[in-house]
This record gives structure tokens, C-alpha cells and sequence, in this order.
């Protein structure tokens, strides 16, 4: 069972989840999720870690009123977690937007990072089809969440897992209820503003980057971008959408699993 723990950085409080014994695994959420939502059902496929789980601003445990998101601001609280967990140097695995979080944070402290995993992630957010995706999540979330809560489940699952799910009417109505989407319109005007392509070159750790190949919000072509970038990257594959921690967290852990190992 994780232990959650808060703690005050700055004008914000900051929460996370904490469990397990080993070496250090921080994991990071993306747009709209927090690190229970998208890391519940890997976590316990993963053995002989110690794994922290941050919610950055706009996100589950962690209360910050600021208004304009930066990349740096999201990276600054990651690191403030794992101060006050006493986790100096760690492996780091980034979903999404947590992927963008987790490149800024290994290439300005390499010493820190050991191994870096970036599943579903992205370089820029600024191409016309990501702008168009986000500044329509910004819309309906502030006018018709029930809309974009379907919207999320079509281009965030794949068509098989939906096409399966007979509760989808409760699914919808208990994103509608649960997600934060105030938060979730800060994160996603960060979203398109978005570029971590200078940083690739600074990344110095050894990488796994994720990609899914059945991915509708993000471009599995993102994922080459972001291997071509970093100098010790392999590439990896998914068969999976790009909420695949949810979809098939057991497919994912294996791989996390893999690499931390030396086994890939």
C-alpha cells in the first residue's frame, strides 16, 4: 500500500505516493491524470523498487493556484518530491506531458537520473494537429465536459477496449465528476506551448522511449523524434493506445521492467 505524503514548496502543497523498497523509480503523470490514474495498474507489476509517485500543478494531491504552467514549474515540483523522499538519485519514467517533464529534468541534472523512460511522450506540442487537439480539450473542458470526456476515452483507449466496455455511460459520468479541469486547462495550454527539443542533446542517461502504436493523441512518430534526439536512446513499441498504463499496464511494466534490468 502507498503511503501519501504532503509538504509545502513555496505557495504550493505539494503531494505524492510512495511505496516499496529498492532502488528509486519516480514515475510522472501526464495532462489530466495524476499518479494514481495513470500509473495505478503498472505499479504493481513492478518489483523490487521503491516507486514515487508527484502530482505536479493541476493534478491530484498536490494544490497550486498558479496560473500560467511551465515546463520548469512541473519539473521544480518533481524534484521537490523526491527531496523531501530523501531520494537523491533515481530512475525517472515520464508518461505524456510527464514525458517533456521527466527530458527537462535529466538534461539540467544528469547527476540525478540514472536511467530515464519516456512512454507516449513528445517533443513540441506546437504542430497544427496537437494545437487543434488541445485547444479543443480547453474548450470543452470549460463548456461541455461530458463531451470531452467521451472524446478522451475515443482517442485515448483503443477502439477494441472501448468497443468492450459496457459501463462506458458510469465511466463517462465519473470522469465528469472526478477529473480536474481546471487543472486539466492549465496543463493543456502548457501542452501546446511545449519544446523540449534542445534539451535532447543534454540528456546523457541511458533512455528507453515508449512509443504506442495505436496512439491517437500523440504521434508514434513523436517517439522517433524524441530517440533520434538523445544521444543513449533505443527505441521502443507498445501495442497499445496512448493511455496504454491503463489499457495494458501489464505490457508496459515488462518493458519499464526490462530495461532497468539490462534485460533490453
Amino acid at each position: 500500500m502507498s503511503k501519501i505524503e504532503h509538504f509545502q514548496s513555496g505557495k504550493a502543497t505539494i503531494g505524492y505516493r510512495d511505496e516499496g523498497e529498492g532502488p528509486a523509480l519516480v514515475l510522472v503523470h501526464g495532462t489530466g491524470g495524476d499518479g494514481a490514474a495513470n500509473w495505478d495498474l503498472v505499479v504493481p507489476h513492478i518489483k523490487g523498487r521503491r516507486i514515487l509517485r508527484p502530482d505536479y500543478a493541476g493534478s491530484g494531491l498536490t494544490e497550486d493556484t498558479t496560473r500560467t504552467l511551465t515546463l520548469d514549474h512541473l519539473a521544480d515540483q518533481v524534484l521537490a518530491a523526491m527531496d523531501h523522499a530523501g531520494i537523491e538519485t533515481c530512475d525517472l519514467a515520464g508518461f505524456s506531458l510527464g514525458a517533456a517533464v521527466a527530458v527537462r529534468i535529466a538534461a539540467r541534472n544528469p547527476g540525478r537520473i540514472e536511467n530515464l523512460i519516456l512512454l507516449g511522450g513528445f517533443a513540441s506540442g506546437a504542430d497544427p494537429r496537437s494545437r487543434l487537439q488541445f485547444d479543443l480539450w480547453i474548450e470543452l473542458a470549460e463548456r461541455d465536459r461530458q463531451t470531452l470526456a467521451r472524446l478522451l476515452l475515443l482517442t485515448g483507449f483503443s477502439a477494441d477496449h472501448v468497443a468492450k466496455m459496457e459501463n462506458l455511460d458510469e465511466v463517462v459520468s465519473q470522469m465528469v465528476e472526478f477529473t480536474n479541469w481546471e487543472g486539466m486547462v492549465r496543463q493543456a495550454k502548457l501542452d501546446s506551448e511545449i519544446d523540449v527539443s534542445a534539451d535532447l542533446a543534454s540528456v546523457t542517461g541511458r533512455t528507453l522511449v515508449l512509443g504506442n502504436r495505436q496512439d491517437q493523441m500523440v504521434p508514434p512518430s513523436a517517439s522517433e523524434e524524441l530517440a533520434a534526439g538523445i544521444a543513449d536512446a533505443r527505441l521502443g513499441w507498445i501495442d497499445g493506445p496512448h493511455l496504454s498504463p491503463m489499457e495494458c499496464p501489464a505490457e508496459v511494466a515488462a518493458a519499464v521492467s526490462a530495461f532497468l534490468d539490462r534485460r533490453a
